[in-house]
């Protein structure tokens, strides 16, 4: 059996895009990420000390969130990389979201929508009649 590949798919020279720009990011602005990231740590520290009810993992999310975008845009230079790759990375996390609030909502509500209980089975008839009969 014969497979067939197309040509452009073995030229790499055409299937690669050749427009890399390179972007050296000066150390000032990888120090102020840094601190930055150290801050907002401080805050989650800090933030852990206090009881904000059903909040606390909102705003823990919020504030990890935060943190990730940092180190996604500057430290993996998703800033500076083909905007596709944003839009892509951007839509993941909208869908992700959708499906956490949509599984948090069915969560929440479940036991307020399905209020029948089982009820215990209850023994009708004497077990000991049932084993004494032989069958033949």
């Amino acid at each position: 059996m014969d497979i067939s590949f197309p040509t452009s798919l073995f030229d790499r020279i055409n299937m690669s895009n050749n427009e890399h720009h390179i972007h050296i990011t000066p150390l000032k602005t990888y120090l102020v990420i840094y601190f930055t990231l150290l801050l907002m740590t401080l805050i989650t520290l800090i933030s852990v000390q206090f009881d904000f009810g059903s909040f606390n993992i909102v705003i823990a999310m919020i504030i990890a969130s935060f943190k990730a975008t940092l180190v996604l845009l500057f430290f993996m230079h998703l800033l500076y990389d083909n905007k596709i790759n944003l839009a892509f990375l951007v839509a993941s996390v909208v869908f992700l979201a959708v499906f956490i609030v949509i599984t948090a909502v069915d969560t929440n509500y479940r036991n307020t929508l399905y209020d029948i209980r089982a009820k215990v089975v209850e023994e009708q008839a004497p077990a000991e009649n049932f084993r004494n009969k032989k069958s033949y």
